[in-house]
């Protein structure tokens, strides 16, 4: 779901590598990298990342009908991340160029807790603002990855039989080349780097 989604949207980075073999808590994992330096996080940028991030999510739903505590991490690092372009990157038309960062913490019985510098009614709006982000994304996900649904099966199945695919394959997958021609692109590459390892 992940490496479909930042292939299909334009602000996101290019997948170098996808991985069925577990990392740390994940199960699997995208690879994605930016091809410079220009670290400048755009609104739109920001946006396509946060449908790209919910693509694990959302292919569970579409393929296996049901969810699973895989994604959790995904999940916080989407809230984390519409909550500060709402609060503090000002990327939010209802909130406006206002920061809402809470950057004093005080000492709450054993815990440290921020505190919080604005109303109520404000908190509320921050809160619908933020939900609407990770909604939004959540159903351009839905839609993109329904769409190619074809694509997400083919990937799924190569990964079950190969475990790890580079860039090219992904692009040979999303170009609709069928799986038995990505395994034999991948077994003749194979074989010229066995007979001629130092090319």
């Amino acid at each position: 779901g992940h490496a479909i989604l930042a292939k299909l949207l334009p602000n996101c980075d290019p997948v170098h590598e996808v991985s069925i073999i577990p990392r740390g808590q994940a199960a699997g994992y995208t690879m994605t990298r930016p091809d410079n330096d220009d670290n400048h996080l755009t609104k739109s940028k920001l946006l396509d990342d946060i449908v790209m991030t919910l693509g694990g999510r959302v292919a569970e739903e579409i393929v296996i009908k049901d969810i699973s505590a895989g994604a959790s991490g995904d999940i916080q690092a989407v809230s984390k991340r519409a909550r500060l372009m709402v609060t503090e990157w000002g990327m939010s038309d209802k909130v406006g160029p206002i920061s809402y960062g809470s950057d004093k913490e005080i000492f709450i019985g054993r815990d440290m807790a921020s505190h919080v510098t604005y109303s109520e009614k404000t908190a509320s709006i921050i809160d619908e603002e933020v939900t609407s982000i990770v909604d939004n994304a959540l159903n351009k996900a839905r839609e993109l990855l329904s769409k190619n649904k074809n694509i997400l099966d083919n990937m799924a199945r190569l990964l079950v039989e190969r475990e790890t695919i580079f860039s090219e394959e992904v692009e040979m997958l999303m170009d609709g080349k069928s799986v038995e021609e990505i395994m034999a692109f991948m077994d003749e590459n194979e074989k010229a780097l066995s007979q001629n390892p130092f090319e």
